[in-house]
């Protein structure tokens, strides 16, 4: 048995010479084993045995090096991102509150809805937090304080993830406090409709809807376009027209049964712009009652969905909506808050 070649992985906060911590070492061993020798499963629990009885024997032998972005595993990356992601919402958590949800997603809205397919400008990219021009429009005037409790948070999000990775931008950050807040006002109607707490909590945790989110946002300092959007009392023909017209170039819609539907069609604009709305459930009976054609189904389908306990289909079809809304005019790093790892190269 020959051991060829030994690294060991570790946790990018190991230094040498910092204080031990505790870590959980990744040993990639390369062997060559005879056929009368041990299996490969002995030899690598050999030398997985040799590298620790050598680390703690002679430190000296280990020489670190740093793995670069370019070069971490798939599993490397997505480990990163979920480890920032978990950190970033656990940071937001204590800051917003199911109370925050609509204004947070009018934030988002308004930021997203000032996208032009034609020339591709605006869309969504923090400039709404960034920049005080968008602010300070009547329309948004109302929305000034929470976005002021959104740039505060930054601050305590970039302290809770890691410190030598990338700081999170204006736009994933909106993104995370909504979530954050949304699903923290579903939770609270479904504890209400079950008989203990406890049952409540496995609804929301073992039933609960997965919300996944894409993150590596860019940020733009540039406001977009005035008077894009429809007033917020605007006829809901007004209001579906502009969805509907939302991220298409003029002239790409096509016709015919199989043309695909623009993103933001009649039922996903019932999911996002009421919900939007200083008060959800008056503007849902707004839409229904102004066009009963397009919108008296869609509220009956979610009503019925949201009378139920885990509200399944309402939740997944709201997320999928968000989650468009959310990429409108985005612009994404594809290597956001990754970070190089720090590997010991063992000497025996």
């Amino acid at each position: 048995m020959a051991l060829a070649s030994k690294s060991l992985t570790t946790p990018k906060a190991f230094v040498a010479g910092s204080k031990p911590v505790a870590i959980r070492p990744r040993l990639n061993v390369t062997c060559k084993a005879s056929n009368e020798g041990a299996a490969r499963r002995d030899v690598l629990l050999a030398g997985a045995a040799a590298a620790a009885a050598l680390l703690q024997s002679s430190p000296a032998a280990a020489a670190t090096r740093e793995m670069p972005i370019s070069s971490l595993s798939t599993f490397q990356k997505a480990a990163q991102r979920t480890a920032f992601q978990t950190a970033a919402e656990g940071a937001l958590k204590p800051l917003f509150k199911a109370e925050d949800a609509t204004g947070l997603l009018a934030l988002m809205l308004r930021d997203a809805a000032t996208y032009d397919a034609e020339t591709k400008t605006g869309g969504y990219d923090g400039s709404i937090l960034i920049n005080s021009e968008e602010l300070n429009r009547p329309e948004n005037a109302y929305l000034k304080p929470l976005a002021a409790r959104v740039k505060e948070a930054k601050a305590a999000v970039d302290a809770a993830v890691d410190p030598k990775g990338e700081q999170i931008s204006y736009a994933d950050l909106l993104v995370l406090a909504t979530k954050v807040a949304t699903t923290q006002a579903w939770k609270a109607v479904k504890m209400q409709k079950t008989q203990t707490t406890s049952g409540g909590e496995i609804i929301t945790t073992v039933y609960g809807t997965e919300w996944p989110v894409r993150l590596g946002r860019v940020d733009s300092a540039t406001a977009g376009a005035a008077g894009r959007l429809p007033a917020a009392d605007a006829p809901v023909a007004e209001i579906t027209a502009f969805m509907g017209k939302l991220g298409v170039k003029e002239g790409s819609a096509g016709a015919g049964p199989f043309t695909p539907k623009p993103p933001f069609w009649e039922r996903p604009t019932f999911f996002i712009w009421p919900a939007a709305a200083k008060d959800p459930a008056a503007e849902e009976a707004r839409f229904a009652a102004e066009d009963p054609a397009n919108f008296a189904g869609v509220k009956r389908d979610m009503d019925r969905s949201r009378g139920t306990l885990t509200r399944t289909d309402y939740e997944v079809e709201f997320i999928n909506t968000f989650t468009k809304l959310a990429a409108m005019g985005a612009t994404f790093n594809p290597d956001a808050y990754l970070h190089t790892e720090t590997t010991l190269q063992l000497k025996f």
